[in-house]
């Protein structure tokens, strides 16, 4: 007898519809599986005949053929096990349901019969159209994401003999409708994450730092080993503003799709603005994605957030240039040859390094002992092109010892984080019927149209961006730094001394 069951795939976090297609007939008993399966998919045979033993039912001994349609496209993880066990045991008889063509099933099985979760759940209920036509069926684990997912109908069970009695009974009372994502049930985590207030001095780098997470723009970190520069960035999270609802499923969607499937470590919602700190040996599939499984790599997991590369330079070349599409476009595109992925990747970059190779060029008390081509060849590592579109580049002076127990009053992240706020409130109302959040994220039509220079101030930037070289990409990426200042003044137009401190931010070209 044929059945077909509806599943999904993920192709990179896009949910992909996934028919399983059981045929079971008298014969000599056999099984086939076709349809581009991985190896996870080919192995659930074994897993899903010893569930349903559990459960006393017996599927074997029937001639059995399993399509997974379309049959062009790689299905890989162990997602499909659930619909693969529910289709055997009606196509042999052993279970009878009325309008299985309802119901989405999606799961992981244990030889015991036990449903394990799997990731990329929140995508395909997202995916799903909300009526009572289409009822996801899940492991009990995942059923937080789908929760996230207003209107969706879902039904959730820690077992397969529970999904089975479900099915046969009929009984749709155990069917929920998500009431979509609340503050109060997804509350913030909280983090360990330094104070402002104790950080002593460095009232430029705060300043340039604040300027940062105001219009979400990049920032370049240089300074002296132990000046604190890493400990600045590591504050950065205490001043930016929360995440919309929209940002919180778009980013918790990525994530869901990167964990690692069978993962039960109460997977929740990613509430907090992510802050990626890849070490410097990380490969270029790690950082902007890819490999075997087409997974999303840290650029894309910082999405909405702040990827931080500390020792810049120590990064593989290649690995740095391919982050420069991404940092212009907001999403990274990975072809392969069984398609093209494309995963969001809006993220704020910030990175820190030394001057020099052993550190010490920019202090005063310490001796510098690298030769000219030492010093060239270690900048060098950073190209021209990756410089050019970090907006804010700052040196972070080494401190004097007195100043340390300096216990003065400092402004907190708390207060710092009131200006930030506000600043970025006022980017919302301006771009409310634009596609873009921030200031960082404005073209350069844009940028020019909401500076508002006064002719001037105009030429007063002109004459500036011409005095230090920069790009017409640098002098516009000038221009959304000055717009950012200007907004934490709610000024309505920018002026000189906006773009004086703008241009301060640019010395490393």
């Amino acid at each position: 007898m044929f059945h077909r069951i509806r599943s999904y795939c993920l192709f990179g976090i896009k949910a992909v519809p996934v028919s399983v297609e059981v045929d079971a007939s008298q014969g000599l008993p056999g099984f086939t599986l076709v349809g581009l399966p991985d190896n996870a998919v080919r192995e659930s045979r074994e897993r899903v005949v010893s569930a349903i033993r559990s459960i006393g039912k017996v599927v074997t001994g029937f001639r059995t053929t399993v399509n997974l349609s379309p049959a062009d496209l790689r299905k890989e993880g162990s997602a499909l096990d659930l619909p693969l066990a529910i289709g055997m045991l009606v196509s042999t008889g052993e279970i009878c349901v009325e309008g299985i063509e309802r119901f989405v099933f999606v799961g992981e099985l244990s030889l015991d019969g036990l449903l394990k979760p799997v990731r990329g759940v929140l995508s395909i209920a997202m995916s799903l159209p909300r009526d009572d036509k289409n009822i996801l069926v899940i492991p009990r684990a995942n059923a937080s994401e789908a929760s996230l997912v207003e209107g969706l109908r879902y039904a959730c069970f820690d077992t397969l003999g529970e999904c089975v009695e479900f099915l046969e009974s009929g009984n749709l009372e155990l069917v929920a409708i998500a009431k979509g994502m609340s503050r109060e049930d997804c509350s913030a985590v909280s983090r360990d994450i330094p104070d402002f207030r104790n950080v002593v001095g460095m009232e430029g780098v705060k300043r340039a730092l604040e300027v940062a997470a105001a219009g979400s723009h990049n920032f370049l970190l240089v300074g002296s080993p132990g000046a604190g520069k890493t400990l600045c960035a590591r504050c950065l999270p205490g001043i930016l503003p929360d995440m919309t609802d929209e940002e919180i499923l778009e980013t918790t969607r990525i994530h869901s799709c990167a964990r690692r499937a069978g993962d039960s470590s109460g997977f929740r919602p990613v509430v907090n603005r992510p802050f990626r700190t890849p070490h410097h040996s990380a490969s270029m599939v790690s950082l902007v994605g890819g490999g075997s499984r087409l997974s999303p790599g840290e650029a894309s997991l910082a999405h909405n957030g702040v990827l931080f590369l500390d020792e810049l330079p120590e990064f593989n070349r290649s690995v740095l240039e391919a982050l420069r599409e991404p940092m212009e476009d907001g999403f990274i595109s990975v072809s392969r040859a069984s398609g093209t992925v494309v995963w969001p990747a809006r993220f704020m970059m910030g990175a820190a390094m030394n001057p020099c190779p052993c550190g010490f060029s920019m202090d005063p008390k310490r001796v510098c002992t690298c030769l000219p081509d030492a010093r060239k060849r270690y900048r060098e590592k950073i190209s021209g092109p990756l410089l050019d579109r970090i907006d804010i580049q700052v040196s972070v002076p080494p401190m004097e010892a007195g100043a340390l127990v300096d216990n003065g009053r400092r402004e907190s992240s708390a207060d710092i984080r009131k200006r930030v706020c506000a600043a970025r409130a006022i980017q919302r109302r301006r771009f409310a019927d634009l596609p873009f959040k921030s200031n960082a994220e404005m073209t350069s039509e844009y940028a020019k149209k909401f500076a508002g220079m006064s002719p001037e101030v105009e030429r007063f930037a002109v004459s500036a961006a011409d005095n230090m070289n920069l790009s017409a990409r640098g002098f516009y990426r000038m221009l959304k730094v000055s717009r950012t200042i200007a907004d934490m003044k709610s000024a309505e137009n920018v002026e000189i001394e906006d773009i004086s401190e703008a241009l301060r931010y640019r010395t490393m070209n």
